[in-house]
Formats: structure tokens, sequence, C-alpha cells
């Protein structure tokens, strides 16, 4: 009897020290999160961390060692706790704390590129296409906002766009503030409501009483945010493929995959995993840990593998190689994670929302909505419902960026919804999913 209850009692102590080692781990992660709320030091966050840890780990391994009734418990509880936290210290170094070299090679600068310093003190990166000579010049510039939240302006946007200016438009390209060649902000700058302020900056920089819109995606969020805010600026707007009105988080929830080549991102590294985590508590801590010409160098290998769901199945043929090759070629395309966390987080505040702004207002739109794309249709009839005079169209055989594949039709749908033209293809008035409608 007194052999199986000797068993049962180290058996009880093992299963201690075990609930011990995660138990110190769990607390050697909280701790920091939680302060973080009211520190941005990364030193002191990793203090605590390590503090909790070892404690942890001492109090268990001493109650571990009461339990199989060692002789020593100070000295089983110190030893333990100093080669688990050993163990802890080392790895908390290599997967968090470690900066990440910088090693890909930057994505080319287009030769016409420029800069804004604005009136909200971001230096942008623009680059002007001006009609021809002899051309008359249309009033109202084009202005495209780019998607992501954190991607630049690619090549493809450029010979998607600088026609247009044959037709008499000023087309303006520009990197939003921390992506691309625009310089960077503190962490805690990137919201929505600086975005537009930005864009009203740049209304003003060129001189244009009206502007149109063309948002892709986040630009499309970004596009609706602006025509609520300054409603009398804006002549005309194109929604591209658009992302949520508001409320990133909702519009994830239902993306779909299942007609595209490729699967979702990979997991991203523990650094910039923790970088994501602190945002939310404390974005001078998010930036003091991950700095963000190194968070656009993690950024890569978790998207790498998603590139193919831009596009349709069988099409992979079609992405740009600025896109294919960030892992094989190694290329760094200026995708910066920390922009795109913060303006999801920016995009939540139910006061902020811009659906009732944005309701009966009569200002022309056009909504793109790619066969592929793998945001929901729900979200492109989100806009259509709110604003008052805007017709949906169905691109067939295009994803999530129609300009890979279907740059013609998308061009010729553009200009003849610029210029009160007869529709280049009929517009799409069904509530339901054009998809399922025309499978």
């Amino acid at each position: 009897m007194a052999f199986w209850k000797l068993w049962l009692r180290r058996g009880l102590a093992i299963f201690v020290l075990l609930l011990v080692v995660i138990a110190s781990v769990l607390a050697g992660l909280l701790l920091p999160y939680l302060l973080a709320a009211w520190s941005a030091k990364i030193w002191l966050l990793t203090l605590s961390s390590v503090c909790a840890f070892a404690v942890i780990a001492w109090g268990g391994a001493w109650l571990g060692a009461l339990i199989w009734r060692a002789e020593r418990l100070r000295k089983f509880a110190g030893s333990f706790s100093a080669l688990w936290s050993m163990v802890f210290v080392i790895a908390l170094y290599v997967l968090v704390l470690r900066p990440h070299p910088l090693r890909l090679t930057e994505a080319i600068r287009p030769d016409n590129t420029r800069y804004w310093r604005l009136s909200t003190g971001s230096r942008i990166a623009y680059n002007k296409y001006d009609p021809p000579a002899g051309t008359p010049v249309r009033s109202e510039p084009i202005l495209f906002l780019h998607g992501g939240p954190g991607m630049p302006v690619g090549p493809w946007d450029h010979l998607l766009l600088s026609p247009l200016a044959e037709s008499g438009f000023r087309v303006f390209l520009f990197d939003q503030a921390g992506c691309g060649f625009s310089d960077f902000l503190p962490v805690r700058d990137y919201t929505v409501a600086r975005a537009v302020a930005d864009v009203e900056a740049i209304r003003q920089e060129i001189g244009a009483d009206k502007i149109i819109l063309i948002g892709h995606s986040w630009g499309s969020t970004l596009a609706a945010n602006y025509l609520a805010k300054h409603p009398d600026h804006v002549a005309r707007v194109v929604f591209y493929s658009p992302g949520p009105m508001w409320n990133f988080e909702e519009g994830q929830a239902h993306v779909d995959f299942s007609r595209t080549d490729g699967g979702a991102p990979a997991f991203p590294s523990l650094r910039m995993l923790a970088a994501w985590l602190l945002l939310e508590r404390n974005r001078d801590a998010a930036q003091n840990l991950l700095p963000q010409p190194e968070g656009e160098e993690l950024l890569v290998p978790f998207i790498a593998p998603a590139v193919g769901t831009l596009v349709c199945k069988g099409d992979r043929r079609q992405i740009p190689p600025l896109m294919r090759g960030m892992s094989s070629d190694h290329l760094n395309p200026h995708l910066n994670p920390l922009v795109l966390a913060s303006l999801g987080l920016s995009a939540t505040n139910a006061a902020d929302d811009p659906h009732a702004a944005l309701r009966g207002n009569k200002t022309p739109v056009m909504i793109l909505f790619g066969e592929c794309d793998y945001l929901p249709w729900s979200g492109a009839l989100d806009y259509r419902k709110t604003l008052g005079n805007a017709q949906a169209y169905y691109i067939p055989r295009a994803g999530h960026f129609i300009v890979f594949e279907q740059p013609d039709l998308m061009r010729r749908t553009i200009l003849s919804f610029l210029f009160d033209q007869p529709d280049s293809m009929p517009s799409y008035t069904g509530d339901a999913d054009p998809r399922t409608v025309n499978p």
C-alpha cells in the first residue's frame, strides 16, 4: 500500500511540475501584455516577463518538491527555476526580441516619383500623369487610393490608370503614409481620421475643388470615409473590390478563397505576432519592439503563400513578377504590417462609422466586384445600398485585383462611368451574390 502511495505522490508531483511549466510561460507572456497599457519600454516589459516567469517557476517547483518529499526543497526549487528560466530567456530573445536583419532587395522607385510635404505633417511619395499637350485639361483630377492597408501603389496601378490622362484627366497615384516610398509616421498616428486628413490635404495641394476617387480594397474604405467627411469635394467615386465600409474584423470573418489559387497566409513570426498583440495595448510599445522597416520584411514570408488568392484558379501566371517574386526573388514590396493592424483597430469605433453620413448621398458611384474576389459580396452590396446613386458591375474571370486579369475591360468600364457614356457592360442590380446567379 505504501508503494502505491509513494508513486501516486510522485506522479502528482510530476503533474504539478508540468502545470508549473505551462503556468510560468503564461505568466511570462500575460504580465508584460497587461503592463503594456502603462509602459512602452521594452526593457521593462521584458524584465516583468522574466520575473513573472521565475517567480511562478520557483513557487511551483517548491510545491512539487514538497509533494515529492524531497529533502532540499529550496535547492530543488532554485535549480529548477533557474534552468527553466534560462530556457525561457533564450527562447524569448531568439523568437521575439532579436532584431531581424534587413536583407530583402527594395522595389524599384518609379522615375517620376515626387514628394508632397502635406499640412498634416505627412511626407508622401506620388506620381502624376498629365494630359498630352493640346488636350483640354479637365477640372476634376483622379486620385487613386491603394489597398492594404499598408500596401503601396503597384506598377499595375500605373499601367491601368496612367492612360486616363489621354482623356484629359490629371491622374495622381500616391503611397499612403507609412507605405511604399512615403515616410513612416509614429504607429499611433495610423488612423482612419489621419488617412482622411491626408487625402484632404492632397486635394488642397493639387488645387482641385472636386476630385474623382478610385479606391481599391482598403482604398474604398478610405474613399467612403473621405466622402462622408468631405461630400462637397468629391465628383465621382469608383469603389474597386471594396473592403468593408467599416469594421475590418467583421469583413475578414467572411473571406472565401475557394475560387482562387492558393490558401490563407502563413503563420506570422512570433516577433511580428507579439508586435500586433502589443498594438491593442500600446502602439508605441509595438513600434519599440518592431521597427517598421523590419516589419515590412517580416510580412513577406507571412503573405507570400497567399499570393495566389489574388486571382482566379488557374490564373496564377497573371500575377505580376513583383508579387510572385516576393519569396523566390527576395523582394521587399514595402507592405507595412503595423499600418495594416493600426488602421484595422482604428476602424472599429461605432461613433466614427460613416454609414449614417453616407445615406442619401447622391454622388455618382461605381462599384466593381470580381467573380473570384475573396471578399464577400455583402460588402459591395453594402456600398450600393448605402449610397443613393451607386451602380455595381460584376467582372467575370477576375479576382481581388481585377487589373491582373481584366485590365482592358476595367479601364473601359471606368471611362464609360467618368464620361456618362452607355455602359460597356450591364450593371448588376440584384441583391443576391452574382456568383450564385451566374455560376
